[in-house]
């Protein structure tokens, strides 16, 4: 994969349309972000990939959430009893993509709240989740296992990344980069095949290259992934590449 090429490319089809996966993922790439910039026109999008400043709060739930991120991404801190707020309100909209991203963004700021997915990860009897679903104990993995996971054993590690699995699935489908700050902490060998699965798995546009790029970070080959996909697959991952500093 040429990612400089794909991306050219890209840019020479002056997009109209945006995802907060394509977002964040072109906020790691400056150069190219700046090429991209006169596309963007959502001042939320614009702050998303780095190109504009942070717009004002929002009444809507989803834009909160978004907004937040965009404030986390750019390395600033937000205000941890906003953030405790977000989460719960996220959390009661069952909407697993906005919870997940609330719950990070509160880990963040909040010992209190690290200490809290600590505290039920040190719990070792799992329940069952039915799948599709997103479990409390997921967000704790999710939201702080790279603060959490290195200080629990190697083989409570390797169980907990069994269980979490099918949430690699969820997370393409939402395009939400769940598992990018924890995957690597994860038991590689137990997500290798649940990866490569999801080729035959039917995911949005961009899905299959957010999997390519979780194959990418623990050193497997995501051709097979990126195959099953569209151009804009290509373009995620290209983007992931470029933006990947310890690639």
């Amino acid at each position: 994969m040429e990612a400089e090429a794909i991306l050219k490319e890209w840019v020479a089809q002056s997009p109209s349309s945006w995802t907060d996966l394509e977002l964040r993922l072109l906020r790691r790439v400056p150069q190219w972000a700046s090429k991209m910039k006169p596309f963007i026109h959502d001042p939320i999008e614009q702050a998303l990939a780095g190109v504009g400043p942070i717009p004002q709060a929002s009444e809507n739930l989803a834009d909160r959430v978004r907004i937040a991120l965009a404030i986390s991404d750019a390395g600033k801190a937000n205000e941890a009893v906003k953030m405790r707020q977000l989460e719960m309100e996220a959390e009661a909209s069952g909407d697993p993509h906005l919870w997940l991203t609330a719950a990070r963004l509160h880990v963040e700021v909040s010992p209190a709240r690290e200490a809290e997915a600590r505290m039920a990860l040190s719990d070792q009897v799992l329940p069952y989740v039915f799948p599709g679903e997103i479990d409390t104990r997921m967000v704790h993995v999710l939201s702080a296992g790279e603060r959490v996971l290195p200080a629990l054993h190697v083989d409570w590690v390797r169980k907990l990344t069994t269980w979490l699995t099918p949430a690699i699935s969820s997370d393409c489908k939402h395009g939400g980069l769940w598992f990018w700050p924890v995957i690597r902490i994860l038991d590689a060998g137990k997500l290798k095949r649940p990866l490569l699965k999801l080729a035959n798995v039917r995911l949005p546009p961009g899905g299959y290259g957010l999997a390519s790029v979780y194959c990418r970070r623990i050193g497997m080959d995501g051709g097979p992934l990126l195959d099953a996909g569209q151009r804009v697959d290509q373009q995620i991952a290209a983007l992931a590449f470029l933006g990947d500093a310890t690639r």
